[in-house]
């Protein structure tokens, strides 16, 4: 059965959806040591469900031995869990509440929890002393904002209680008061039908002598109308007992919905003072919960060891809470007496978890506070290394960590990080070799994950000073840089086999590709144009001319070819007329003679009509002699 210690720190947990998956203390990888093991995480080790069910899912348990909690079959860190986490480092950075109004607040709780239990076994009536002084005393503290209105309005639930029983005591007295009058209306019944039956006998053994001119009277009437009376004071005695049952029943379901509120929000002071304070109120014995059978807060109460959902639930629930967060605030200072930083900070999360709202809780000194908030930013900044594979800043952490606390257990931590990292460096010295080798393909493996395991591994960093000084070192690639400065990119293509060697550099590769992409391309086109010059020899030069210049002015690339500036030269020359008359149109064009113009362009367009220079010189030029633009 499990402790009920552990479950009260995760009773905020139950109303949130299901936690992420977060990985355990130090273990970047999120397998628990079973999952490692081969255990299912959501089994122990002898395969049986470690969790038992609560509300339809699997109630969290906490494992103080890893700090982690399992959840649904998974596992997570308890201070790496964004909610908890957010809320314990907001309590660090917050000034301890040790003001005189908080330690007035505080005296008064006090009082009040001594006066409930003082009074616990005492038969006091409703409305005694007892109320009278915890209600006083509520609603004097009430007005400290620490509290947030929680006593003015137990304060208030334990008026509208009395108010209720009140007004079923005056339905009582009334009931009473119906009770006498229909008494006396069935003795009046009673005798008017004796003299009814006295008159008949009479009747029956002869004449009656009665006054001259006063005939025999009857009671029929007024037995009827009694008769009335005493139904209608029955019904409203009825209907007096129904409005007593459904009050109680609507005040103790109001009492209790918020005695169940005070303990889910861990408002255990209040809780206790509320319960105690049930039995003053309701002195009928009944301390049953009214609570649904499939409602989730009568699955709590239930699910929790199988302890019935009562009033002495609450008061033992929270009894207990307050006592676990006083003790963990004493061992907290214990053991920060004794620098174990590490386990003073684990007790403190778990007594603010359990009580964020306790007097030990929320005047725990602020120096303590401090030095367990330097603590836990260095825990965070080692969990946050560890996710980056920051080994290097994650071996230096536990190195602070380590002389803050001398009994933080920092040998899992050391053994997974140097596993790492020298996994890191092997891959980096088989690119090494692979490099040496010209392998690029494998250089290019082993160094992306050897960046993988460790990206800040410094020998990441050599390396690349290797890889620079093999460069410098390296004949072909000076010359390929130089050939590339010079644009000489047919020498590069004509010995390619030796400025190979230059792909294997990540950052000579791809100019290597383009160099050889580009004059291959150079190569293709003047076949296919010399091709097509040889079949036309009219119009073929025209054709070639007019491809090889379009392409030199969109990649300039391609005037940097000898084989290229001699092609376009050449089909020059073949198609003179064609070369002569376009230039003679964009002189014209130039000094504004558009009629001439024109008439050059159509003759370039004539020598060759599939022409788009002379078919774009023709439209513009018509265009500025249609519009007049000139």
């Amino acid at each position: 059965m499990m402790s009920r210690r552990y479950l009260l720190p995760l009773l905020p947990l139950l109303l949130l959806p299901a936690a992420a998956q977060m990985p355990t203390s130090f273990d970047a990888s999120g397998d628990s040591a079973l999952a490692q093991a081969g255990v299912p995480e959501n089994r122990a080790a002898d395969g049986e469900p470690v969790n038992p069910r609560l509300m339809g899912m699997e109630i969290p348990l906490l494992d103080p031995s890893s700090d982690t909690v399992s959840y649904n079959g998974g596992k997570f860190d308890v201070g790496n869990n964004a909610l908890l986490r957010a809320r314990f480092e907001k309590y660090l950075h917050q000034v301890p509440d040790d003001s005189a109004e908080s330690r007035r607040y505080r005296e008064r709780i006090n009082e009040i929890l001594k006066i409930t239990r003082r009074a616990g076994s005492t038969r006091a009536e409703v409305g005694s002393q007892v109320l009278v002084k915890v209600g006083m005393g509520l609603y004097e503290i009430s007005e400290y904002p620490g509290d947030d209105g929680q006593a003015g309005s137990l304060a208030s639930a334990i008026v509208s209680a009395l108010d209720a029983q009140r007004a079923n005591k005056r339905r009582d007295r009334s009931n009473a008061q119906l009770d006498a009058e229909i008494d006396k209306l069935v003795r009046k019944t009673n005798s008017y039908n004796n003299r009814n039956t006295h008159r008949s006998n009479a009747a029956s053994r002869g004449p009656v002598s009665t006054k001259a001119g006063s005939p025999p009277k009857s009671n029929e009437y007024i037995i009827g109308v009694n008769t009335k009376d005493i139904a209608a004071k029955e019904a409203t005695k009825v209907k007096n007992e129904a409005a007593n049952e459904a009050a109680i029943a609507l005040s103790k379901l109001n009492y209790q919905s918020m005695l169940v509120g005070f303990l889910m929000q861990r408002r255990f002071d209040h809780a206790v003072i509320g319960a105690r304070s049930y039995r003053h109120i309701f002195r009928d014995g009944d301390t049953q919960l009214n609570l649904k059978e499939d409602s989730d807060a009568n699955k709590l109460f239930v699910g929790v060891g199988g302890m019935p959902p009562t009033i002495n639930t609450i008061d033992s629930l929270a009894s207990n809470a307050r006592r676990d967060v006083d003790r963990n605030i004493e061992a907290v200072h214990s053991l920060l007496a004794q620098n174990k930083l590490g386990d003073a900070t684990q007790h403190l999360i778990e007594a603010v978890a359990i009580g964020e709202y306790m007097q030990s809780v929320m005047t725990f000194p602020a120096e303590a506070r401090q030095r367990i908030a330097r603590y836990w930013d260095l825990r965070k900044r080692s969990l946050t290394a560890l996710n980056a594979r920051d080994y290097g800043t994650v071996e230096g952490i536990a190195d602070e960590m380590k002389k803050m606390d001398a009994d933080f257990d920092d040998s899992m931590l050391r053994s997974y990080c140097a596993g790492r990292m020298r996994q890191s460096d092997l891959c980096i010295r088989n690119a090494m070799k692979a490099l040496q080798a010209g392998n690029e393909e494998e250089f290019n493996k082993q160094i992306k994950e050897a960046g993988i395991i460790w990206p800040r591994n410094p020998n990441l960093e050599e390396g690349a000073k290797k890889l620079s000084k093999l460069d410098s070192q390296d004949p072909a690639r000076d010359e390929f840089r130089q050939l590339l400065q010079a644009r000489e990119y047919r020498r590069i293509f004509d010995n390619q086999a030796r400025y190979e060697v230059a792909a294997i550099d990540p950052e000579l590769r791809d100019k290597y590709k383009e160099v050889i992409t580009l004059v291959s391309t150079i190569d293709v086109m003047l076949t296919e144009l010399a091709a097509a010059a040889e079949h036309d020899k009219g119009m073929g030069p025209c054709m070639a001319y007019e491809k090889l210049l379009a392409r030199q002015k969109a990649d300039e690339r391609f005037a940097a070819d000898d084989k290229f500036r001699d092609a376009l030269h050449g089909y020059a020359v073949q198609a003179h007329d064609f070369v002569q008359a376009l230039a003679d149109a964009a002189e014209c064009e130039q000094r504004r003679e558009f009629g001439s113009a024109l008439s050059c362009y159509y003759r370039a367009q004539c020598l060759y009509p599939a022409s788009d220079l002379a078919k774009e010189g023709v439209e513009r030029v018509t265009d500025i002699i249609l519009k007049a633009t000139y």
